[in-house]
């Protein structure tokens, strides 16, 4: 498939590699703000998406799209999932699986591994069809273009994430921004109120709770305001 999304996404994670190749050894030690991992965790996670996005994730299914790229936001996370432990949320699986994904991997094998599963998921991505039906555990049926075009929050944040733990600027690739700041409208509902004056990075960090919200930020939004964070 090729489009603006693809694009943004390649983009996006060029701007993710750059980031984790000039981290020290020592910075894959920090904590990040995901709650349990610490930096060379969540670059595991990253190298993870990439690999599913092409693999697991791609598998073509029966039956038309059911949701979209704002619509798979909208569902339990922490909800029971067929095949998968009933005693743990959806959030402690994910994070037990990625913390075992980077035991015992040096920042140069985790470095080299994100490396090559970003160039094989862009290879993959170049060869799928957009109106490819797929469909994740937990989620309704989506097109594998409006998937991709979720991606780019994915990445986009967790860019961000890792940034923010080794203190660096925390910032989206500009066309990413645009396709993540779409969805958060979507999840909103309607336009943020022209008075609020955000960036699209202050609107990432709060519309996904990585940033509270002001006292007067959240007289601006009004009735809009108990809808942040818009996603965890």
């Amino acid at each position: 498939m090729h489009g603006p999304e693809v694009d943004a996404l390649a983009s996006q994670l060029r701007d993710l590699l750059a980031l984790v190749g000039g981290l020290s050894d020592s910075d894959f030690e920090r904590p990040t703000r995901c709650p349990g991992w610490t930096v060379a965790e969540l670059v595991a996670h990253c190298e993870g998406m990439l690999v599913r996005l092409v693999g697991d994730n791609a598998q073509p299914v029966e039956g038309a799209a059911e949701t979209d790229r704002v619509g798979y936001y909208r569902f339990d996370p922490d909800g029971p999932r067929e095949g998968e432990d009933p005693g743990k949320t959806f959030s402690e699986i994910i994070r037990d699986r990625v913390v075992e994904e980077a035991a015992g991997r040096t920042p140069s094998q985790l470095k080299a591994s994100l490396d090559a599963a970003l160039n094989a998921a862009l290879e993959g991505v170049d060869a799928i069809p957009a109106d490819r039906v797929i469909k994740r555990s937990g989620h309704p049926r989506m097109t594998f273009g409006e998937f991709v075009a979720s991606r780019n929050l994915e990445f986009g944040v967790h860019t961000m994430d890792i940034a923010h733990a080794v203190g660096a600027p925390e910032q989206t690739d500009p066309a990413a921004g645009v396709v993540i700041s779409g969805i958060l409208d979507g999840l909103l509902g309607e336009p943020l109120p022209t008075g609020l004056g955000w960036d699209t990075t202050t609107y990432i960090l709060a519309g996904t709770g990585r940033r509270e919200l002001t006292d007067a930020e959240q007289r601006t939004l009004g009735p809009l305001a108990p809808q942040f964070p818009l996603l965890r």
